[in-house]
């Protein structure tokens, strides 16, 4: 019992590890889509940039501990980075579109999705405090997000929005495959070799020359999300998808936390309350995993 107990709580460490480090990443973006350095970069560079350096930083690791690639398989890889850039490419062309709030909510709906498709394709066993926890998880996104869904149900650009989201939760799920048969080096390197090869076909029309000070967040950017990608491969491969993957709505609160020590913005009451419904959503969960009786 200890040592399953111990296995929950780590997996629940590492994925609010990865969830600190993507809001990381989510608060460089937001820094080089400004003018605080220059002229404001792209998404599409910004996202370019993600996967450049984060496969010079693998490479590197990977050619320093002459890490050789074995067996992998490409059909899951690729299916997995195509989905994740479809994803993220939706995300930044639909808050272009509609109101930022709504498409990041919309987007944010990918843990369900992940947790449906773990049962349904994965056959992970079913709890329904699993789904009790990730409902008070998501309320307290929304929360935080404040979206007014405006026209959700005839504006064809919250439907691609959902199906963007849908991508991202089928990405978790080929990313669960792939750990159970590749080591996490591989699916690293592989994912951001294909990612790179994928936003750079696109970054050509959108491309600027990044001042210096704009480099190093790009190099930055790349750093966090390896940084992430590792501790969400960690965390997925000891434990169930549909119990890890709610407290991956922590970023959310990372992301308040961040800008507070960055900007100064103080989280109002909706914030707070937001950040409360999340927090309470992962103690629920971790309570209900570590005592059946609770």
């Amino acid at each position: 019992m200890l040592k399953e107990n111990n296995k929950i709580i780590f997996g629940i460490l590492y994925m609010l590890a990865a969830s600190a480090f993507i809001g990381g990443t989510a608060v460089v973006a937001k820094i080089l889509g400004k003018d605080y350095f220059g002229e404001p970069l792209s998404p599409f560079q910004i996202s370019q940039s993600r996967f450049l350096y984060g496969f010079v930083f693998v490479l590197i690791f990977s050619l320093f501990y002459k890490i050789k690639i074995e067996s992998p398989n490409p059909k899951l890889h690729l299916a997995r980075t195509s989905l994740g850039w479809i994803g993220a490419t939706i995300l930044f062309g639909t808050s272009s579109l509609i109101p930022v709030n709504d498409a990041v909510a919309i987007n944010f709906s990918n843990p369900v999705f992940a947790m449906i498709f773990s049962i349904i394709i994965l056959k992970e066993k079913y709890f329904p405090y699993r789904s009790v926890a990730m409902i008070i998880t998501f309320l307290g996104a929304i929360i935080l997000l404040r979206p007014d869904f405006s026209n959700l149900y005839i504006e064809p650009v919250a439907l691609v929005s959902i199906f963007g989201a849908i991508c991202l939760g089928l990405e978790a799920i080929f990313i669960k495959l792939l750990t159970k048969c590749e080591k996490n080096t591989q699916i690293l390197l592989i994912n951001n070799f294909i990612g790179l090869i994928l936003s750079s076909l696109i970054v050509i029309f959108f491309w600027q020359t990044p001042t210096f000070f704009q480099l190093l967040f790009c190099i930055l950017i790349g750093f966090l999300m390896i940084c992430a990608q590792i501790f969400f491969l960690i965390a997925l491969r000891s434990n169930q998808l549909n119990f890890v993957i709610p407290f991956f709505y922590s970023t959310l609160i990372f992301v308040l936390f961040y800008d507070y020590l960055i900007f100064r913005e103080l989280p109002d009451f909706l914030s707070l309350s937001g950040s409360l419904l999340i927090i309470i959503g992962g103690v629920y969960l971790f309570l209900k995993e570590t005592n059946k009786d609770f």
